[in-house]
């Protein structure tokens, strides 16, 4: 039986304003509306500031993953970073897992956060990464309170320490006192104040020759390619490798209009999968493998299709009436439909059309889910069906682990987004936000780094092929090739959400560290 409305995971992307490149609309340009965390334009705000102070709490726990038991040490707490002053400039909250009884020097260690902007990182904390995990129904639906946690047998914590960071202004980390908050809520401000975590981190702990590597999701994706050039090139340090999960790198990709037609190419692929699991494909199509579908979809998005749209209102009548029907072999839609919007599906009206016929919407975070609208006629969906997610199950479950397991409180409330107000993009100038220049750039001057990009095939928000095109124009040279690693899960956004998606993304995390971790011949940059 197929699931209406009951998907239980709330992600970077739903908790974010609904500009951010995790809402809805994808992606702005920087020069004018720019994706937000909610609220009014940051800055000038000092009521958020706190007493900034180390308050660490350090625990004993053991865990068994992969049949085997780990002991391990967990710290969890508020690092104060300061600055050139030496005055305190934030309080910066994180858990950190380290497995007992290994070489720190040898010991792969992994940053990560979820994105937003402007979302904690209880959801990769408590749906993936941890020891821990909230405890989800079949096929990571929603279970009736109460909730509970259980132990996580595919957290990477037997192949790399953690360390769950927090952004400003999301989870317990707030500015210092007197310091405004407008320090740190923006693209550029965020990477910095990232890598100031991070080597503050590595100071603290005495982590300085670990193998590092950063984890981020969705948002935090954009963050990783910027932050990787960061610790790069102001703070000295060096990745091992880079893992991406929901990847956004350039919101140009997800940007859907007349004047940007790779937006609409980019999502193809997406709208093909989606049509297959909802049997929506002609019988040729469907009665085959999907991913041999999703291939075609790819050949004839790129190719074809992306052609036709780059000859704009030049296509003569028959020209676009061919176009049209091959694209509603791939979509499932009506060739009237795809012909009424001038060939650009985009995806909002995608999401309600596909199913129009039983009254039903598709999710944008995992397009698997069903929704309702009250008007079926509408163009736009009234809500993400993959959206409805209880944050009391993820926030009470961890504020309970925090206290009875971690031996740590606060009075402070923990945000799990929408408290950094207007995000500030105007790094960017006119253009879209973009990081991937600064990835590409720190790989060629670090020709050890490789990268892990990981998508689900029914993510609408991030689809995979804006991940695969970024990627294809970042670098030219076979090194940039070479050391990318694409893996893909029958999930949505949050692949983590579906468990056997789970086990699937934790043995490429696994190997892909494992494959990273020792250096070996020089390459070429």
């Amino acid at each position: 039986m197929r699931t209406r409305v009951l998907f239980t995971v709330a992600t970077a992307l739903a908790i974010a304003a609904p500009l951010s490149a995790q809402g809805r609309g994808g992606a702005a340009n920087p020069g004018s509306q720019t994706p937000g965390g909610g609220g009014g334009r940051a800055g000038g705000n000092n009521s958020a500031g706190v007493i900034a102070v180390d308050h660490i709490s350090e625990t004993q726990h053991t865990t068994t993953i992969g049949g085997k038991t780990i002991a391990y040490t967990a710290h969890a707490g508020t690092l104060v970073l300061k600055g050139p002053d030496g005055k305190a400039r934030a309080s910066m909250f994180f858990v950190a897992y380290t497995k007992d009884g290994e070489d720190p020097s040898k010991r792969p260690l992994t940053f990560f956060y979820n994105g937003g902007p402007g979302a904690a990182t209880i959801w990769l904390h408590m749906g993936m990464m941890g020891p821990k995990r909230v405890q989800l129904g079949p096929e990571g639906f929603q279970t009736a309170p109460p909730y509970h946690l259980v132990d996580n047998e595919d957290s990477p914590l037997d192949v790399t320490d953690l360390v769950s960071v927090d952004a400003m202004m999301t989870g317990f980390s707030r500015p210092a006192e007197g310091v405004e908050t407008s320090q740190f809520t923006g693209a550029q401000q965020d990477i910095t104040n990232m890598g100031e975590f991070v080597r503050t981190y590595l100071t603290r702990y005495n982590r300085w020759t670990s193998p590092k590597y950063l984890f981020g999701e969705s948002y935090g994706t954009f963050r990783s390619a910027g932050l990787a050039s960061e610790l790069q090139n102001n703070q000295g340090i060096e990745l091992n490798g880079v893992m991406l999960l929901g990847t956004v790198l350039d919101f140009g990709m997800l940007t859907q209009s007349p004047m940007n037609d790779i937006g609409y190419a980019n999502f193809l692929p997406t709208y093909t999968a989606t049509a297959y699991f909802h049997h929506k494909l002609p019988a040729d199509l469907q009665g085959g493998d999907e991913k041999k579908a999703i291939d075609e979809s790819r050949t004839f998005a790129y190719g074809e299709y992306l052609t036709a749209l780059a000859r704009g209102n030049r296509l003569t009548a028959a020209e676009q009436t061919a176009i049209a029907t091959k694209l509603a072999r791939f979509t499932g839609l009506s060739t009237q439909f795809i012909l009424n919007s001038n060939l650009r599906v985009s995806a909002d009206p995608f999401r309600v059309e596909l199913l129009r016929d039983k009254r039903e919407t598709v999710g944008r975070l995992d397009s698997r889910l069903l929704g309702m609208n009250a008007d079926a006629a509408s163009t736009r969906e009234e809500y993400d069906p993959s959206e409805i997610a209880p944050t009391a199950a993820y926030l009470s479950t961890f504020l309970d682990y925090l206290h009875t397991d971690l031996k740590w409180d606060s009075e402070l409330q923990y945000y799990t987004g929408g408290h950094t107000g207007r995000w500030d993009y105007s790094n960017f100038e006119n253009r879209y936000a973009s990081t991937a220049e600064q990835l590409r750039a720190t790989m060629a001057r670090n020709p050890f780094l490789k990268v892990m990009v990981a998508s689900g095939w029914y993510d609408m928000a991030t689809p995979f092929a804006n991940a695969e095109y970024t990627f294809a124009h970042m670098g030219f040279d076979q090194t940039y090739l070479d050391r990318v690693k694409f893996t893909y899960y029958p999930s949505g956004h949050m692949v983590y959400a579906n468990p056997n998606a789970l086990k699937m993304i934790k043995h490429d995390v696994a190997d892909f560290i494992d494959g990273t971790k020792a250096t070996g011949a020089s390459m070429k940059p």
